[in-house]
C-alpha cells in the first residue's frame, strides 16, 4: 500500500511504526500539501532536515533587476551561500539535521508559508507515531505543543490562516482534527482516539497535540512542552508592550528538552552521531527563527552570527541569509525596481535580507564629519582653572574585554562643546600589558593623572561601576565625579542630546590620529570610526538603544564616554563660570581678543587657581607664582 493509499484510508487510524515521508515529499505530493516549492526553499528545508541535496538539475538565480543569471544545482547553491558568508554550512551531511534554523530572508520570500509547512509536517510526523507521548517518554495525558510566536496578533493570524488552510485541505489530517480556533488547533493522536473516543462523536474527548499561534508576550509562553517553536519575524520583537527577543527565546527554548526518543527498556534518551561524529542526545525538538533583519544589532543578528562560531553552541544550527529575489523567483523586476526607487536605503534590508549598516546606522556620516575641526588635535593639558567636563565608561578591563574610556571636553565662548581628549585603557595593552585585569586602583590612578592636566569641574559614570569605585575616586580627591543610574529613558536622552548637538554644530571633535584605511578619504581616528559604526535599535516610540555592532572586536566605550561628557557639559550651558574660553589653547582656538583682554584673563586665572581645583597639581603655589603647589 502506497503513501497515498495510507493517507486516504480514514479507517486505518493506527499507523504506528510507519516511516514518515520526508518534508519535501509531504509538501509536494498530492496526498500531502500538494504545493510546489521554489528551488531555494527546497535547499533551505533539505539543509534543515538533513536531506541530500540534488546535484543534477540546475536552476536560475538572478540579481534584483532580474539580470546576470547564474545556474546552480542545490548543492552548488548552498556552497555559493557558504563562500559568500551567507550560510554557516558548506554541505549537507545526509541524515544530520540542524534543528535550530536561523533564517534571514527578505519580504515576500514566503517566510509565513515555510513556517506553516514545517508546522503541518511536524503534526503529520506526530500523528504517524500513533502514541507520541510513549515514544518521547512523557505522561500519556500531556499535551505536545507546537507554538508559533509572532510580532502581534495580526502577524500570528497570518500564520494561523496559512497553517489552518493546510490542515483543512490535506486529507491526511481530517480523521484527527479536533477543533480549530483563531489562536490554536488541536489534534487527536491514534492513541487519544483509543483512550478517549473520537472528538467528532464526543466534543469532550481529549486531544493531546496542540498548535498555538501567539503574539510575543513572554508571560504567556512558559510551561508547556513544545516540540516545535517558530519565532516569526524575530528581529521585530521589540515593540512597546511586548517582550524583547531574548526574553521570548529564553522563555520558550527550555520547552524543547523533553522531546528525545526514549529507550523502551531503560527509558533513557537515545543517542545519535552529530556532525563531528560524536554521540549526542537525539533531541527532536526544533526552533525556527525566521525574519527579515534590522541591521547589525539585536538578538536575531546575534543568533545568526552564533552559527558561524564553529563551537559547540553552533553544531545544531543552520543559518542562511537569502534575498527575496533568490528565494521567490516569481517577484517581478518592476515591483523590486519600484521598491528600490521608493527607498533605496531600506531596500537591501527589507528585500535583500542584508544585515547592513545602512538602515541601522545611528549617525549620518556627513553630519558627524561636519562637526570635525581638521586643525584640532588632542590636548595634552589645559589652562589652569579652565573648567572641563569628564565622561567615563568603566569596565573590568579584562584581556579581550571592554575598554575603560574617558572623554574630556570644555565649553567655548560660542557655547559649543569641544572635545579635548579621549583615551581608553585595557588589561593586556600598553602600560597594563602584563595584567590580566584592571583594578580600581589602576583606573583611579589613570584618572587622577588626567586631573593633573585638566581642571575637571564635574564628571559622570554609570552606577553599575559600583559604589566602591566612586569611593575610590573620592579618596583620590576626585569628588566631582559621581555615579548616575542610566535608565533606558535617560540613556535615550543622552543619545538624542549628542545627535541634537551634532545637527546644530554645537559639538566640535578632533579626528586624530588617523587609522589605516585603503582610502585616504575614508581614514578616521578610532573614536570617529566607532561613532560611524554605532547601531540604533528602536525599542519604543521614545526609547532607543545605541551600541556597537554585535561583532567581535567592535566597541562603544569611547562613544559612551563622549555622550556622557557632552551631556554633563550641556547641563552647564549658559553658566558663564563654566565657559573655558579660548585663552591659551593654541592658534586654532584663540579668539581675536586684545592684548589687555588676554592679560586680564590670565590674571583672573591666577587668582582663581588659589581657590582649589580638581588636583592640587593643577593649582598655582601661593608662595611661588611660577610654580604649582604639587602633591608629594
Amino acid at each position: 500500500m502506497g503513501l497515498s493509499d495510507i493517507a486516504l484510508s480514514a479507517g486505518q487510524l493506527d499507523r504506528t511504526g510507519q516511516e514518515p515521508a520526508n518534508i519535501i515529499e509531504f509538501i509536494e505530493s498530492s496526498w500531502g500539501l500538494n504545493i510546489q516549492l521554489y528551488p531555494v526553499q527546497r535547499v533551505i528545508l533539505k539543509a534543515h532536515y538533513g536531506l541530500e541535496l540534488d546535484d543534477n538539475d540546475p536552476f536560475i538565480v538572478t540579481d534584483w533587476r532580474r539580470q546576470n543569471p547564474q545556474y546552480f544545482t542545490e548543492r552548488e547553491y548552498l556552497e555559493f551561500l557558504f563562500l559568500q558568508k551567507r550560510s554557516n554550512i558548506r554541505e549537507v551531511i545526509p541524515g544530520v539535521q540542524r534543528r535550530e534554523l536561523v533564517l534571514s530572508i527578505g519580504r515576500r520570500s514566503g517566510k509565513t508559508f515555510l513556517c506553516a509547512c514545517v508546522v503541518a509536517y511536524e503534526v503529520y510526523k506526530l500523528l504517524l507515531k500513533g502514541d507520541p507521548q510513549t515514544f518521547y517518554g512523557v505522561p500519556k495525558t500531556n499535551t505536545i505543543g507546537l507554538i508559533s510566536v509572532a510580532t502581534d496578533k495580526d502577524q500570528a493570524g497570518l500564520l494561523y490562516t496559512e497553517a489552518s488552510g493546510h490542515f483543512s485541505e490535506c486529507v491526511y489530517f481530517k480523521p484527527y482534527t479536533a477543533n480549530n480556533t483563531m489562536s490554536y488547533a488541536k489534534f487527536q493522536t491514534p492513541a487519544d482516539i483509543k483512550r478517549f473516543g473520537r472528538y467528532v462523536d464526543d466534543p469532550t474527548a481529549k486531544a493531546t497535540i496542540k498548535v498555538s499561534f501567539k503574539s510575543c508576550v513572554a508571560k504567556g509562553l512558559r510551561g508547556a512542552g513544545n516540540i516545535v517553536i517558530i519565532l516569526d519575524e524575530l528581529a521585530h520583537f521589540n515593540e512597546a508592550g511586548q517582550s524583547d527577543a531574548l526574553t521570548i527565546y529564553r522563555a520558550v527554548k527550555p520547552s524543547l528538552a523533553a522531546f528525545s526518543p526514549k529507550d523502551p527498556k531503560t527509558k533513557m534518551p537515545l543517542q545519535i552521531r552529530g556532525p563531528d561524529g560524536g554521540l549526542i542526545p537525539a533531541v527532536e525538538g526544533r526552533i525556527l527563527s525566521i525574519s527579515s533583519p534590522l541591521g547589525k544589532q539585536g538578538f536575531f543578528f546575534q543568533k545568526f552570527r552564533q552559527g558561524f562560531t564553529g563551537g559547540l553552541e553552533s553544531q545544531n544550527m543552520l543559518c542562511i541569509q537569502a534575498p527575496s529575489w533568490e528565494v521567490n523567483p516569481t517577484i517581478e523586476a518592476t515591483f523590486l525596481a519600484e521598491e528600490y526607487a521608493t527607498d533605496s536605503i531600506s531596500f537591501f534590508t527589507e528585500y535583500g535580507a542584508d544585515f547592513t549598516d545602512r538602515t541601522s546606522g545611528w549617525l549620518e556620516p556627513e553630519h558627524l564629519l561636519a562637526c570635525v575641526d581638521a586643525r584640532l588635535r588632542p590636548a595634552h593639558r589645559a589652562p589652569l582653572r579652565a573648567p572641563h567636563f569628564m565622561g567615563l565608561d568603566i569596565s573590568a578591563g579584562k584581556i579581550d574585554g571592554d575598554y575603560c574610556a574617558v572623554a574630556i571636553g570644555h565649553l567655548d565662548d560660542e557655547g559649543r562643546i569641544v572635545l579635548d581628549l579621549i583615551e581608553r585603557i585595557r588589561a593586556g595593552e600598553g602600560d597594563y600589558k602584563n595584567q590580566d585585569k584592571l583594578s580600581f586602583d589602576d583606573i583611579t590612578e589613570w584618572l587622577f593623572n588626567l586631573s593633573r592636566r585638566f581642571y575637571i569641574s564635574s564628571g559622570i559614570f554609570d552606577q553599575w561601576a559600583g559604589l566602591p569605585f566612586e569611593m575610590a575616586l573620592h579618596k583620590r580627591g576626585l569628588t566631582q565625579c559621581n555615579s548616575v543610574f542610566f535608565t533606558k529613558q535617560l540613556s535615550s536622552q543622552l543619545f538624542q542630546n549628542f545627535k541634537d548637538l551634532m545637527y546644530e554644530r554645537k559639538i566640535v571633535l578632533y579626528d586624530w590620529p588617523l587609522e589605516n584605511s585603503t582610502s585616504p578619504e575614508s581614514a578616521h581616528s578610532a573614536h570617529i570610526n566607532e561613532l560611524l559604526e554605532l547601531q540604533q535599535e528602536v525599542q519604543s516610540k521614545y526609547l532607543i538603544l545605541v551600541q556597537a555592532p554585535q561583532i567581535k572586536g567592535k566597541f562603544d566605550d569611547m562613544s559612551d564616554a563622549m555622550f556622557r561628557m557632552a551631556w554633563e557639559a550641556t547641563q552647564h550651558l549658559g553658566k558663564r563660570k563654566y565657559i573655558a574660553g579660548n585663552i591659551g589653547r593654541g592658534p586654532q582656538h584663540q579668539s581675536e581678543g586684545s592684548y589687555m583682554d588676554v592679560a586680564r584673563a590670565q590674571k583672573k586665572a591666577r587668582t582663581m587657581s588659589r581657590l582649589g581645583g580638581s588636583s592640587p597639581d593643577r593649582q598655582r603655589s601661593a608662595i611661588n607664582r611660577h610654580m604649582s603647589r604639587g602633591r608629594r
